[in-house]
């Protein structure tokens, strides 16, 4: 009867860490919800009449989705992602979830000048951090509009179209 108590608390005890961990497993941003931002983000821009290009990484700062407008500019493509792998690579670090805000800090420090010369990083406005709680999931990057902060009223349309599914 012992053993069978024990062996019932150990098997309790395991399914409970088992779904403690199952709760605890960071969320990932689907291909669904990252291509429902980006042609958000588009249809954003293109409204104001720019012509784009609105890439969505993951936390990793790998490509979910990538969007160019059939009559974006050739260098609109590297921009947006240059910008959403600015923002996932940098904005966890200095606690800013819009590049206009991670930008404005770093050029007030004249040492971050060199963040400039790594590879990857476009220090402009034009995307956002996309979040589940505090968690960073990804991030929207869009290059085209005559404005970053064009650019990143649009990055943020994206995130407002899938905000009720980060929850």
């Amino acid at each position: 009867m012992n053993v069978l108590r024990l062996t019932s608390l150990v098997a309790l005890a395991f399914f409970a860490t088992f779904a403690q961990a199952q709760s605890a497993a960071p969320k990932e941003l689907s291909a669904l919800l990252a291509s429902q931002a980006a042609a958000e983000a588009l249809t954003t821009c293109d409204k104001l009449g720019h012509k784009v290009s609105v890439t969505v990484l993951d936390r990793n700062g790998l490509t979910r989705a990538a969007l160019k407008h059939e009559r974006a500019t050739p260098h609109t493509l590297d921009s947006s992602r240059g910008k959403a792998y600015t923002i996932v690579t940098l904005g966890p670090i200095f606690k800013k979830d819009l590049q206009s805000e991670l930008v404005a800090q770093l050029a007030a420090n004249p040492a971050a000048a060199a963040l400039a010369n790594v590879p990857g990083i476009l220090l402009l406005p034009g995307a956002v951090l996309i979040k589940s709680g505090d968690e960073v999931i990804g991030s929207i990057g869009v290059g085209g509009s005559p404005s970053g902060m064009v650019d990143e009223s649009c990055a943020k349309a994206g995130l407002e179209k899938i905000a009720s599914s980060l929850k």
